[in-house]
């Protein structure tokens, strides 16, 4: 008899204990008793650690290894891996053959395929033949809201330091500089979304200490911006263009400076959103608020915070989008909803980076931060309110995307707390 679903399920029935273990023995008819199934291991290596078993009259310390069935043993190479030689227990739903150490010494191997409850494996093919928005769609409300409310903040912080490794990568280039690191987090959450690999280059390209070095001018930070986004490579008529071009052929030259590799995307993309003006507020940005990353880092208010991101950018883009082509009058001031986005993509988890790597302290002010921004809206979050979880800001949207991402729609059910709760019930 088949099993019909993977390894996962099969550990997670292990470590649950979710069969009849009062009548398991080995291939060699000995009597097997499960003290302690040991705990699972995520990493490399056997499925369980730390176990407990008495075979026969002796007791057993040691790990705990998976398989659906027990050919797969040979199948991983796992009778060569050192590794799991400390392998007391060969656990299967079905067993074809015995499985060895890399000794040669034969590891007591049972079969628990009979002994596992079926309502277990009933309420799992139901999370997984279903096609709602979730799988745990219409069972989710037999979870009680404090475990709900628990998982949803572990979401958040996972989140979050997803974002952390990335940050470390920037950290570990620019040599341990954190504003230079802040910075390239900055910038690159100016791409949204198309170009934020074009935008992290510029950022990579250019110093944070060179655009402080210029921040005086908002003229040479235009400049550089646009002219590191190979945005003033060609002739143009646009007066205000050729003194952007000879002004960055200066500053190019002077810092030999080049043209990043990747090319801006610019189709299907509302105005507001085009490279050109994604690269004026960044030099506006940095003119206006010169100090916005060393001020941050020392954990201001968020009100403080979006005090510093009210700023104008220079009196050409009020009439254009892009270069040569003059446009309704219209300010281009970064938007509510822009900050939003900043606060997000590049504040909040540079900040929670920060205090968990530089501080070591609580992750406090990046939570609080979440907690005052309004709750994102959109197909995912109204999903969520009609099975009955209710986002109030952007800290639960944020944990509630993740989980969608992350869990649900691979059906990682097995390792949410969710469908944890659900399926031990």
């Amino acid at each position: 008899m088949s099993f019909g679903y993977n390894e996962d399920l099969l550990q997670f029935i292990w470590e649950y204990q979710l069969y009849d273990a009062s009548t398991l023995i080995t291939t060699d008819g000995t009597i097997v008793r499960i003290i302690k199934q040991g705990f699972l291991n995520r990493s490399n290596g056997p499925d369980f650690k730390q176990g407990q078993v008495g075979i026969g009259n002796t007791i057993h310390h040691g790990a705990i290894e998976i398989h659906v069935d027990s050919k797969e043993w040979e199948q991983h190479s796992h009778q060569t891996d050192p590794a799991y030689n400390a392998v007391i227990l060969h656990v299967c739903y079905s067993i074809s053959k015995d499985a060895y150490r890399e000794d040669g010494t034969k590891i007591p191997s049972i079969a628990i395929g009979q002994f596992i409850q079926k309502n277990a494996l009933y309420k799992y093919k139901q999370l997984m033949d279903k096609k709602a928005f979730v799988p745990c769609e219409g069972q989710i409300s037999n979870v009680s809201n404090f475990e709900i409310t628990q998982w949803i903040d572990r979401m958040i912080v996972e989140r979050l330091e997803l974002r952390c490794a990335l940050f470390d990568a920037y950290l570990a280039s620019s040599k341990g500089n954190w504003n230079h690191a802040f910075f390239t987090a900055i910038v690159r959450s100016f791409g949204m979304p198309e170009n934020t690999e074009a935008f992290e280059e510029i950022a990579l390209t250019l110093s944070y200490d060179l655009i402080q070095k210029h921040h005086t001018s908002i003229f040479q930070l235009e400049a550089l911006f646009l002219g590191v986004a190979g945005v003033l490579e060609n002739e143009k008529e646009d007066t205000y263009y050729k003194g952007l071009q000879n002004e960055w052929r200066f500053l190019q030259s002077k810092y030999t400076l080049f043209p990043i590799s990747a090319k801006l995307k610019t189709g299907r993309m509302r105005p507001l959103n085009l490279p050109t003006i994604k690269l004026a507020q960044l030099a506006a940005f940095f003119h206006h608020a010169p100090q916005f990353i060393a001020h941050v880092l020392t954990l201001p208010t968020i009100a403080t915070v979006k005090e510093m991101l009210n700023f104008s950018l220079s009196a050409y883009w009020d009439t254009h989008y892009t270069f040569d082509k003059n446009s309704t009058k219209r300010s281009k001031n970064i938007s509510t909803g822009f900050i939003n986005h900043l606060f997000l993509n590049a504040i909040v988890p540079f900040v929670f980076f920060y205090e968990k790597e530089k501080l070591d302290t609580a992750t406090d002010k990046a939570l609080s931060y979440l907690a005052n921004i309004p709750s994102e809206k959109n197909n995912v979050i109204s999903q969520w309110q009609s099975n009955g979880i209710i986002s109030k800001n952007a800290l639960t949207s944020q944990a509630l995307i993740h989980l969608y991402k992350t869990y649900c729609g691979p059906q990682r059910c097995l390792e949410c707390n969710i469908g944890k709760k659900i399926l031990l019930r």
